[in-house]
């Protein structure tokens, strides 16, 4: 009878251990918040800058030419005030020359033909000027800057508070576009070239 038990426990034991060994495990949590506020971007003229016919012989041969300034206005309306970001989204990634700007796309396929930038000037929030914020990485933290980059957030805080975004409803704001083209020398300008500058404008919500 013992010999038996013996042998019924050994038995036992052997069957167990596998699973034993494959408890450790990981959990995967999907989390969220749907919110019944929206905000509406719009952008004046239509979100176009439009350079016209530029000669090639306007162009700096040895650095970088820099266009005529343009001025947009863009308009942010919520149902509510609330803490939105603006993602700017470069769809013509990669083509850019200047350092953390949006690009204008290439010249045969390689050559890069310029860079934009945008800056954010005197914005309004529910009729009290704001402070631009950037941060570069996902809101965890916040600073001051006027400029809206690739792979960045831009949002607002108050001027006097702390850079923090605050809630809001209805946004103004002008937009500078800078847009400068790669030295002449560096692209093959023996056709037309069209400017292929394309940036979209998201609204997130924290």
């Amino acid at each position: 009878m013992k010999k038996y038990l013996a042998a019924l426990s050994a038995t036992a034991l052997i069957g167990i251990a596998p699973y034993a060994l494959a408890a450790p495990s990981t959990d995967l949590t999907v989390i969220g918040t749907i919110t019944p506020n929206a905000c509406t971007p719009t952008l004046s003229g239509g979100g176009v800058v439009d350079h016209k016919t530029i000669s090639s012989k306007d162009l700096n041969q040895d650095k970088v030419t820099n266009l005529p300034d343009k001025t947009l206005k863009l308009s942010v309306s919520c149902d509510s005030a609330i803490a939105f970001r603006l993602k700017p989204i470069d769809n013509r990634i990669g083509s850019g020359t200047g350092s953390n700007m949006f690009g204008l796309g290439y010249i045969n396929g390689n050559q890069k033909l310029g860079s934009v930038d945008v800056l954010i000037t005197y914005p309004m929030a529910d009729g009290v000027l704001v402070q631009p914020l950037e941060s570069q990485n996902n809101g965890d933290t916040w600073f001051r800057s006027m400029y809206m980059a690739p792979a960045s957030i831009t949002a607002f805080a108050s001027t006097g508070g702390p850079d923090t975004p605050i809630a809001i409803k209805d946004l103004v704001t002008d937009l500078q576009i800078l847009t400068q083209i790669a030295r002449a020398d560096s692209l093959d300008l023996t056709n037309d070239v069209a400017l292929d500058g394309s940036i979209t404008l998201e609204v997130a919500y924290p």
